[in-house]
């Protein structure tokens, strides 16, 4: 073989392994890697002036937030979707249009999140408490209590601070709905002493269900039972599901009435 059939070769082996560009995309190409000669695609879209298009997820914290970015970014096809079981709506900007198939891979999500008051009620919800876990947790949260006064709680919650030593008797329903508890205080060298304590049945509490959410009327009813000498207390939530499901149905529609005329669908996308 001569020098020049040698170099003919070399040129025409270099020429194959040179970048080509893929139709009107001027940052894909295809290569040979000459070890091999396997056709590679190399995609410089990271080394261009823009990205060829929106992708991603962006996470929103309140729906506010949610509703400004769908509404800045939104196309004809976008689709919002709203997951009551799992309290998180999203919208898909980029879904599919009536007769052409979207990438669907441009998102914002809302993640309903639970307030810390709504969590520390729901804690708590069911439990049996000693009396002055009871009083903590009453003492912490008082400014959630509508009725009766978040001050006559405090001064109860006090009460039963300062009667954890003392030995419940019995116990008998007021015509004004509350519990009057009776008691014996036993004092070192003296005889005992008997006092009353009245309890309420029902209390109201004004609770905020999720972050950027109006607050809505919660009722706990209050209940106890006396073992052995010792207070055990407690309270039930009426129906506090009910008020989750309408509070995420009010987050929603909120969603909904901001970014008119796109459709809220619920359920969850692909």
């Amino acid at each position: 073989m001569t020098d020049n059939n040698a170099q003919a070769i070399i040129d025409t082996a270099t020429r194959a392994t040179e970048p080509h560009q893929l139709g009107p995309d001027e940052l894909l190409h295809s290569i040979v890697v000459p070890a091999g000669g396997q056709h590679t695609i190399v995609d410089l879209e990271k080394y261009g002036d823009n990205p060829r298009r929106k992708t991603g997820v962006v996470h929103a914290h309140d729906a506010d937030s949610f509703a400004k970015y769908v509404t800045k970014h939104q196309l004809d096809e976008t689709e919002i979707w709203a997951d009551e079981a799992n309290t998180r709506v999203v919208a898909v900007i980029n879904a599919h249009a009536p007769k052409a198939a979207g990438w669907r891979d441009h998102r914002a999500l809302l993640a309903v999140r639970k307030t810390d008051a709504w969590k520390a009620w729901a804690a708590l919800d069911g439990k049996p408490l000693d009396q002055v876990t009871f009083a903590e947790h009453i003492e912490d949260r008082a400014v959630d209590i509508v009725r009766p006064t978040g001050a006559e709680m405090l001064e109860l919650a006090q009460s039963f601070q300062a009667k954890a030593g003392v030995e419940f008797e019995s116990s008998k329903r007021l015509s004004s709905g509350e519990s009057q508890l009776l008691f014996k205080e036993t004092v070192s060298a003296t005889a005992g002493q008997r006092g009353q304590l009245d309890i309420p049945h029902l209390i109201d509490l004004a609770l905020v269900p999720f972050q950027g959410a109006p607050a809505y009327k919660v009722t706990a009813r209050f209940r106890y039972r006396i073992n052995g000498g010792r207070l055990v207390l407690s309270y039930h939530l009426e129906r506090p599901e009910d008020v989750l499901r309408e509070a995420f149905a009010n987050v929603v529609s909120d969603i909904a009435e901001r970014v008119d005329p796109l459709q809220v669908f619920m359920g969850w996308p692909e």
